[in-house]
């Protein structure tokens, strides 16, 4: 099996602690389904940049020749192996996406983990690992899906629970700069897949965003420098979380439900509109 060198570029200590994780998972991926093995992809930020020790993921896709009920189960088990030999505490990020080759090229097939964002992702952006890469020809997922797939996900992510949580800034800044930009770049990366349909980086969101002139684009951008500084001024993060993070999810849980509407999804939109009104904003200027 041919081998790629993909490392992230300046190697300092975070960076190979992030490449040790890629590494350890090629390894416990050929433990758990040997021959089976045909590809391994980094995606997200390892694969197009902009990976920040701090608080990023660790996405890797692994492409096997077939799959079936239990693939799911040897997956959690390659997770579970990383996870046991802790060579990081960027273990615990890892984040494990599968298929087999018909599913990059169809996103067909019962058992995977491979949505249209994240097969678009491998598809445009994703860095071979090992194997090789047998990704074309394959057809795009539309914009309708992303944005599908970005309203379930919300459906999911942005429950009322949730929304109640993210009133309390001061807990959530205690979670620290991971939890805190994440509560901001999520819904401003589905914004950008809905107002563009295109897959939603951090950055190129964040900035996008800020430059609608939607209240909120401030954070956004803040959100930005915490993801690679941390989160050194806590009183004006609080204020500035209290201040526009309700608002970033109404704006995009409320663009979500008037796409969805028009689309005639009614089912989600009708919940995503319940929760962008539970929100209950007040006017910017109160």
């Amino acid at each position: 099996m041919t081998a790629i060198d993909t490392r992230i570029s300046q190697p300092d200590e975070d960076t190979l602690a992030a490449e040790q994780v890629v590494a350890e998972t090629v390894e416990a991926a050929r433990a758990a389904f040997g021959s089976g093995v045909e590809a391994i992809f980094t995606l997200g930020s390892l694969a197009h940049g902009g990976f920040a020790p701090l608080v990023s993921d660790i996405d890797v896709a692994i492409i096997l020749s077939s799959t079936s009920p239990a693939t799911g189960a040897q997956i959690d088990g390659v997770a579970r192996a990383v996870a046991e030999t802790a060579s990081s505490p960027l273990s615990e990020r890892l984040s494990l996406f599968w298929g087999d080759w018909r599913a990059v090229h169809t996103g067909e097939g019962e058992y995977l983990r491979l949505g249209p964002v994240d097969r678009l992702d491998l598809l445009e952006s994703g860095c071979l690992l090992v194997g090789s890469d047998l990704r074309e020809p394959s057809i795009r997922p539309s914009p309708e899906e992303l944005i599908l797939m970005s309203a379930d996900h919300m459906l999911g992510k942005f429950t009322l629970d949730y929304l109640e949580q993210i009133r309390d800034a001061e807990t959530l800044i205690a979670g620290g700069a991971r939890s805190v930009t994440k509560a901001i770049l999520f819904p401003v990366r589905f914004a950008y897949t809905l107002g563009t349909g295109r897959i939603g980086l951090n950055e190129t969101s964040a900035l996008w965003y800020a430059d609608q002139g939607l209240r909120g684009g401030g954070l956004a951008l803040r959100a930005l420098h915490w993801r690679r500084e941390g989160i050194d001024d806590a009183p004006l993060a609080q204020q500035t979380l209290d201040a526009d993070l309700l608002a970033i999810h109404a704006e995009c849980l409320a663009g979500f439900a008037e796409h969805l509407y028009a689309v005639g999804e009614t089912v989600r939109a009708v919940e995503l509109s319940r929760r962008a009104d539970g929100l209950r904003l007040p006017a910017p200027d109160a």
